[in-house]
């Protein structure tokens, strides 16, 4: 039987005390994996618009009647102008809520991806989600249960602050034996033993810590655990830090998730990045059947938290320094239908419209153009470029390595390099 700690405390007990809180957990790995220094590395944050976002509505076409045709109560007549900068287009509008976005465009940082996809797109949103969170399609067949984050971690990056997710669960990091930190609130993480008396955390962690120090015999399970929970609490000085020195550059909403899982992105990066390649986030809330709207309604209040959650994390990555190093990749499960419904909404499609944004992006429109064909002869937008292939451009051609080993479904659609980096 291993040692006891103290004379009055257990192996058990002190693995219970020295492990205790989600944090501690979350951030450890049993293969005692050592975090990645911080540096100045280029990073990748990638925004889930889950339900299905309405892409006609978000990238408006111009000068094309079946929009409106189909549209007769959700089209948009007068949406942003993006006919100034290095990326103008006399052929699309930007949704009205999009200001951020429309200044972004004109300096050259904003690229629109249309008709993404992938091939026999299925309009289940927990399907077409498992494909875009696996990057694999033969989910359709037989569920693979490994993310394509998780995957590229495995490869390239395998500690566990190598991707993260904020605020957004995701199965992209899921899978492959590696234990990526996936956090709903960054301020969540402190060591809470419990409850009722938080304000004895700081002391209580201290305490353990001093246990850790003192527990080194006994099985190598044991000591393994040990181990694991002190990289726990390494990491959970390390997220803490970053989020108690971040010095605040812009200011973000408060009061709406999404934002504030932008800032705790930023908080990290502001810290040195903690060896972070990809940070993903996400907002809910586009499964819009009914009461949609146009310039007002549920899709416009969802435009409108987007983009005040990118323009504080443009900005701040400007102030930082980071702009350059950075590329966000905003998606959707899929899109929607090219026309109304009867509950003023709008239903499942298959291809959407793709954002890629950054200071190393070049700007404008990828894919060929929306037709009136494509729009009153389909039900919805037509597929032609593999999501796959935009991920895998941003894989090689910023974060510098290859993705023919992260993507490997051989349903995949081939589509010559886009060019958006």
């Amino acid at each position: 039987m291993d040692k006891l700690v103290t004379p009055m405390v257990s192996r058990r007990d002190f693995l219970r005390f020295a492990g205790a809180g989600a944090a501690t957990l979350a951030l450890s790995q049993l293969p005692g994996v050592a975090r990645a220094a911080a540096d100045d590395r280029k990073f990748v944050v990638m925004i889930n618009l889950e339900g299905g976002n309405d892409s006609l509505n978000t990238l408006v076409p111009l000068n094309l009647d079946a929009y409106h045709d189909r549209r007769p109560a959700l089209g948009i007549d007068t949406p942003l102008d993006l006919t100034t900068g290095v990326a103008a287009s006399s052929s699309y509008g930007l949704h009205p809520e999009m200001t951020a976005l429309q200044a972004l465009h004109a300096e050259g940082s904003l690229a629109f991806v249309q008709k993404a996809g992938y091939p026999n797109a299925n309009r289940s949103h927990f399907t077409s989600r498992d494909v875009f969170h696996t990057g694999d399609s033969s989910v359709l067949n037989a569920n693979r249960q490994s993310g394509w984050i998780a995957r590229y971690a495995k490869l390239y990056n395998d500690h566990t602050l190598g991707c993260i997710s904020i605020g957004h669960t995701a199965k992209a990091l899921q899978g492959e034996g590696i234990n990526l930190l996936q956090a709903g609130d960054l301020n969540s993480f402190s060591y809470n033993v419990d409850g009722r008396y938080p304000g004895e955390s700081q002391r209580r962690q201290a305490l353990a810590r001093q246990m850790l120090a003192r527990y080194n015999t006994g099985a190598a399970s044991s000591l393994a655990i040990r181990n694991a929970i002190q990289l726990g609490h390494d990491n959970i000085d390390l997220i803490r830090g970053a989020l108690d020195n971040y010095v605040p550059n812009v200011e973000y909403a408060s009061e709406a998730k999404f934002s504030r899982s932008l800032e705790g992105i930023a908080q990290l990066i502001q810290a040195g990045g903690l060896g972070t390649d990809i940070y993903y986030t996400g907002i809910g809330g586009f499964d819009t059947h009914s009461s949609q709207g146009a310039t007002s309604g549920k899709h416009a209040s969802l435009m409108f938290e987007l983009n005040r959650g990118i323009e504080a994390f443009a900005n701040d990555m400007k102030a930082q320094g980071k702009w350059n190093d950075c590329v966000i990749v905003v998606f959707s499960e899929f899109g929607r239908r090219n026309f109304e419904n009867g509950s003023g909404g709008t239903d499942h499609g298959d291809g959407q419209t793709m954002m890629v944004l950054g200071g190393a992006v070049n700007g404008g429109s990828y894919g060929s153009d929306l037709s009136n064909a494509d729009i009153r002869e389909n039900d919805s937008m037509p597929m032609e470029v593999d999501f796959r292939s935009v991920f895998s451009e941003v894989v090689e051609n910023h974060l510098g390595h290859a993705a023919d080993a992260i993507f490997t479904d051989t349903n995949r659609l081939s589509h010559p390099a886009l060019g958006l980096l």
